[in-house]
């Protein structure tokens, strides 16, 4: 099979980029054909349709106004995308796209073209573009429904886009012009939620429950080699930003002085949390830095579990996926999709979301009892082979084509 397989990037920048490397490997290691469509960037991984890809011009375009209206009036609807996605098709003949982020780089217009060329379309939502124009329903410290069916007006009046009217007005805009249009409506076939819980948002803000399936992501747990044993020091690993709980978990932290805590990886609120474990004496805590591959699989292979403290509707976080393959348990909060993946007494436990004397109980349970912690992990190992293999993912995913092209 030819599959055509679209994001605004080629290269790892987040999980939606981890998912789309791991998607193709699965399918590509099956006999099937991927053909790439993205943006062009420095850091893209090569492949021989990037001579296809669109040109690299930023949704946040610096300069003058002329760069800031390209930018505007790609982000409304893109003729080169859609004009590169048809010759791809042409060249590469797909039975099946599959599109992950496509806002603002690529933009809705590369939805045209394909149903232009006949292509079905099924397209993995690793966000909440479809329904909120800033993506995360998450404005201002808190997550935030206030678009909920079609009221995009709010983005402007919160200043929802980097707290820029100018961005804020666009974003309304663009979904606005795709909503009347019906775009993604009519040019998808098949939306996948990786999450029951962002299922549930898309049909609560109006998508059409039959359009939308939900399939989890899947992990390669063959390149992750499980440690049972532990140093007794917990983990955070992410982005250091807002809404990632990080301030309720330095205040949990408060009240476990003989805990350690490893928070890894860098973001904006990386100062402020360095100021503020300073501030409260926590000796426990140690900042690691930005980590990755072997590194960071040795950092979480020696803890005793890791935590997910967020307070932002979670999607289906990798983190927990990357935590069952390693055998260690989850400390989440009851966000978003978290519970879907922590089995609360089984693979992990569950605390109230921004609360940090009910996050610090849960931690003392679980370095109260580290046997106990240990069969935690042996559970979540067992049911990321179980349910998250690449083999399970790619029956789930052959059937979604199947569906489409039939």
């Amino acid at each position: 099979m030819n599959i055509l397989v679209a994001n605004k990037f080629y290269f790892v920048k987040g999980g939606a980029e981890r998912y789309v490397f791991e998607l193709s490997k699965i399918l590509e290691s099956r006999g099937h054909s991927v053909h790439p469509f993205s943006m062009t960037h420095p850091a893209n991984v090569a492949c021989d349709t990037s001579d296809l890809f669109v040109s690299n011009e930023p949704f946040d375009a610096a300069g003058g106004a002329g760069s800031r209206v390209r930018a505007a009036a790609r982000v409304l609807y893109s003729r080169e995308a859609r004009r590169k996605i048809e010759a791809l098709v042409d060249r590469a003949k797909p039975d099946v796209a599959h599109l992950h982020n496509i806002a603002h780089q690529l933009s809705p217009s590369i939805l045209y073209g394909l149903r232009a060329k006949g292509v079905p379309v099924v397209q993995t939502l690793h966000d909440y573009k479809l329904v909120c124009p800033n993506y995360q329903m998450f404005v201002d410290g808190r997550p935030c429904e206030r678009c909920q069916t079609w009221r995009y007006y709010n983005a402007v009046v919160r200043r929802c886009m980097r707290d820029s009217a100018e961005e804020s007005l666009l974003v309304c805009l663009e979904a606005y012009l795709h909503r009347f249009l019906g775009t993604y409506r009519r040019g998808v076939d098949l939306f996948i939620a990786p999450s029951e819980w962002l299922r549930g948002r898309m049909i609560a803000h109006g998508v059409d429950p039959s359009q939308i399936v939900h399939m989890p992501y899947a992990i390669e747990v063959g390149e992750y080699e499980p440690r049972y044993e532990s140093d007794g020091t917990f983990v955070y690993f992410g982005r250091l930003s807002a809404g990632k709980g990080l301030e309720t978990l330095v205040a949990a932290m408060a009240h476990l002085p003989e805990a350690r805590l490893r928070i890894v990886g860098d973001g904006p609120i990386g100062p402020d949390l360095r100021s503020e474990v300073e501030r409260r004496g926590l000796s426990g805590v140690e900042f690691l830095g930005y980590r990755t591959g072997s590194d960071l699989k040795e950092i979480v292979s020696g803890s005793l579990a890791v935590v997910v403290p967020s307070e932002c509707y979670e999607n289906s976080p990798l983190v927990v996926y990357e935590a069952g393959a390693l055998g260690k348990a989850v400390v989440g909060s009851t966000m978003g999709g978290i519970p879907e993946l922590v089995v609360d007494g089984e693979t992990g436990v569950l605390f109230e979301t921004g609360e940090s004397e009910s996050l610090a109980a849960r931690l003392a349970e679980l370095a109260d009892d580290p046997a106990r912690t240990i069969a935690m992990g042996r559970a979540a190992r067992e049911r990321a082979e179980r349910e998250y293999s690449p083999g399970a993912h790619y029956e789930r995913v052959m059937e979604i084509y199947e569906r489409v092209i039939h």
